[in-house]
């Protein structure tokens, strides 16, 4: 609601967002305004409306991405447990994952351009929870491919009965990659990574090409091996 006059104050205080015009409206509007309008130009409306979309819906992308990761990693230990499994991660793997892994990408999804569909959405209600039926399903949609395909690896690797470095290394390898695909498909709640464009967001591009460096340092680099008790792959699976 926007309004300049005294007869608009109680039209402005009843609504979710009440804008005052800066130059032309009185004092009264002013005090009864939720935001004030520096130089009455109704087109930062448009652009605060725009901006406000775009954070809110980043916001969704940066939350299922992290709660996807988070709950994959937790039932993936979880079902070793019960199951009694050796663990497929040790800490120190957990610990990449959540930090160093999961961090720059999450961080650029909160700048990921302004979807123009999303534009179009009527405005949601004041009510609507952030973390809605929706979003849940694509979270626990998203931990179930993560925990499903990493546990297929880790079987395949432990065939034999016996867990060596290689396996819990290919388990760790697999996971990440798994998070990465993840990480692209929460780009966007409605659209394929391929009509967004993979560099529509040069940040978030730029912080998996580094997070994919990192995990092949911790894999190939001697000093990070010892650390993170991985081994070396090699193409050939010896």
């Amino acid at each position: 609601m926007t309004g300049d006059g005294v007869n608009d104050a109680v039209a402005l205080k009843a609504a979710d967002i009440g804008i005052a015009m800066g130059q032309t409206g009185t004092d009264v509007c002013k005090e009864a305004a939720d935001m004030i309008l520096v130089k009455d130009d109704f087109y930062t409306i448009m652009a605060a409306i725009e901006e406000g979309k775009a954070i809110f819906h980043n916001i969704r992308n940066f939350v299922r991405f992290q709660l996807s990761t988070s709950i994959a990693a937790l039932s993936l230990i979880t079902l070793s447990t019960v199951f009694h499994f050796p663990n497929p991660l040790n800490a120190m793997q957990i610990l990449w994952i959540n930090i160093i892994m999961d961090g720059p990408p999450a961080q650029s999804l909160g700048v990921e351009p302004v979807d123009h569909d999303v534009l179009k959405k009527p405005p949601r209600k004041v009510t609507d929870p952030m973390i809605d039926r929706r979003l849940i399903i694509n979270i626990i949609t998203s931990a179930v491919v993560i925990v499903v395909g990493t546990l297929c690896v880790f079987y395949a690797e432990m065939r034999d009965g016996k867990v060596t470095p290689r396996d819990t290394t290919m388990t760790f390898t697999c996971f990440v990659f798994f998070d990465m695909f993840n990480a692209l498909s929460c780009r966007s709640q409605t659209k394929f990574i391929f009509q967004i464009g993979f560099f529509s967001n040069r940040v978030f591009l730029i912080s998996v090409l580094l997070s994919i460096a990192g995990q092949m340092a911790v894999i190939y680099f001697p000093p990070l091996q010892y650390v993170f008790q991985t081994e070396a792959l090699s193409a050939s699976g010896k």
